[in-house]
């Protein structure tokens, strides 16, 4: 029973590395050839995919810049406060899987006309952002914005799943199995 809970446990890793050599990825290029997610950072559940980038401005921004992350060129990335003053560093998105709580607040809100609601990790209850909805759709009942609403993510809440793959390291002694079966 241990011998084949090592030899599977042997096969995930070698299969799992396995995909990453055999993928040829450069970082400008990954929005065309891979599906990559963004991942809650504290527990690596899937929040939304990198597809579901946009760039809505916002007027309460204190610093708005074009940079490079998670592999894509060009990600519009906003600092914004709050009325507590603490500094955020944030994305917006057109689409996640965090979960709304409280109530639609009026009081605020980064983006005008629209009103907004913290968003946290569907499974470890983390906050991860806010959801954003025209002032004139949101209803008590809304748990999700509309179409016409948004996400906004903080950067250090996140990360994608291509960079935590890449943090995982096969073992020494893996390698020297890979090395007697060439």
């Amino acid at each position: 029973m241990v011998f084949a809970v090592v030899i599977l446990f042997v096969c995930l890793a070698y299969g799992n590395s396995a995909r990453f050599q055999d993928t040829d990825i450069h970082s400008g290029d990954l929005s065309k050839t891979v599906n990559d997610y963004f991942l809650c950072r504290h527990c690596g559940t899937d929040i939304s995919p990198l597809s579901s980038l946009i760039s809505i401005d916002s007027p309460a921004a204190s610093e708005s810049r074009i940079s490079p992350l998670f592999g894509l060129k060009d990600v519009k990335v906003q600092t914004v406060k709050n009325s507590l003053h603490s500094q955020f560093e944030i994305l917006t998105l057109s689409k996640t899987l965090c979960v709304g709580k409280g109530n639609w607040q009026t009081e605020d809100s980064w983006f005008p006309g629209y009103v907004w609601k913290v968003c946290v990790c569907a499974k470890c209850g983390r906050h991860i952002g806010w959801m954003f909805e025209p002032l004139h759709l949101a209803t008590s009942d809304k748990i999700y914005p509309s179409k016409e609403g948004f996400y906004v993510v903080i950067i250090s809440s996140i990360i994608n799943e291509l960079h935590a793959d890449s943090l995982i390291v096969v073992p020494k002694h893996f390698s020297t199995i890979e090395d007697i079966s060439d």
